[in-house]
């Protein structure tokens, strides 16, 4: 960037002032050309704008802000170990008088409001607002876009982009070390699971995506979470034993008789299941001790096995609670005086 071109003041001044940046790279692709390059964090919280649909049905195609999202990016760049390298997606509006040195490869425009429309980024760009820590941003700046043009361009931005699953997500947290006590914990209990040929989840477990079949470690968290606080300190060892003795048992009492052993491995009945633990482990409290052995468990689970009906552990649509209430159904209807 020339020196000359930006004043010390950090506030874009009314009177159209004109700023210019070097090292420009100019980018032609089909029809459309585009200019990369970075600007100051603070430069681009003062220049862009977005149309919300909100605030313009007609013309607006934007999404509504986050302000929880755009201020937990905020606390990430103020943090010193923010870094955030993709780049922000602009484009130049008429009255920036958007102007390319080709011989200089640089870009000048007017600072005014809203010399750009945000295509892609807004959260990031009212995130640097929220911060108050500055720093040099990359950006692509289109030319010459008419609405229809930015409007198409966000749209395929936002279809022909994938995010990153959550399932791999959480697969690499450990290496992020980004963990959370808990997230840490359920880790080492899947992971155990994965790997312990004595698990009843043995070959069931997809560890960093989706896969047919088998359980993911995020519908794994999903499904284990709430039983965390019952865990106490117990450590991720302990608590597989526990864990795995309950789903052996529940496999052995209740899915091999009603012949519907594939099932623990689907997402809604394996949610069902862990919810059920909650009601089945203080019965073996109760009965037995703390003794949380497989066969503690069956005691249990093959009353619900002789109680309930197949089409009963399917659930309906994508609720799991329906399935919990009637293996619950079941264990009560075995009560006698």
């Amino acid at each position: 960037m020339e020196k000359a071109a930006v004043k010390s003041t950090k506030k874009v001044n009314t009177a159209q002032e004109r700023l210019r940046f070097a090292s420009v790279s100019l980018v032609r692709q089909g029809e459309h050309r585009f200019f990369s390059l970075t600007l100051p964090s603070e430069l681009l919280a003062e220049t862009c704008f977005v149309i919300a649909r909100d605030e313009d049905p007609i013309k607006g195609f934007q999404r509504e802000l986050d302000l929880k999202r755009a201020k937990e990016i905020a606390a990430y760049i103020d943090s010193g170990l923010g870094t955030i390298p993709s780049s922000i997606v602009l484009s130049a509006q008429p009255d920036a008088e958007l102007e390319y040195d080709r011989a200089r490869k640089s870009l000048s425009f007017n600072s005014i409001r809203k010399a750009f429309l945000i295509i892609d980024g807004q959260h990031r760009v009212y995130g640097f607002m929220q911060a108050k820590t500055a720093f040099r941003v990359p950006v692509i700046i289109y030319d010459g876009l008419s609405r229809r043009d930015e409007t198409r361009l966000f749209i395929d931005i936002n279809s022909k982009q994938k995010g990153v699953p959550a399932e791999l997500l959480l697969d690499i947290k450990k290496l992020a070390e980004y963990e959370k006590d808990e997230e840490e914990l359920l880790r080492e209990i899947f992971d155990i699971f994965l790997h312990d040929t004595s698990s009843v989840l043995y070959g069931r477990l997809s560890p960093a995506s989706k896969a047919v079949g088998k359980i993911s470690r995020s519908v794994f968290n999903t499904a284990m979470k709430p039983l965390v606080r019952v865990f106490g300190e117990k450590e991720a060892e302990e608590l597989f034993e526990v864990l795995n003795a309950y789903l052996t048992a529940l496999n052995d009492g209740v899915l091999i008789p009603q012949e519907q052993e594939s099932i623990l491995s689907t997402a809604m009945f394996f949610r069902a299941a862990c919810a059920f633990f909650l009601i089945i482990a203080p019965k073996v409290k109760d009965r037995f001790g703390a003794i949380y052995t497989a066969d503690n468990f069956y005691f249990f689970t093959e009353q619900v096995g002789q109680n309930i009906k197949p089409s009963k552990l399917k659930g309906t649509g994508t609720a799991y609670k329906p399935i919990v209430d009637s293996m619950e159904a079941a264990l009560k209807g075995t009560f006698q005086l």
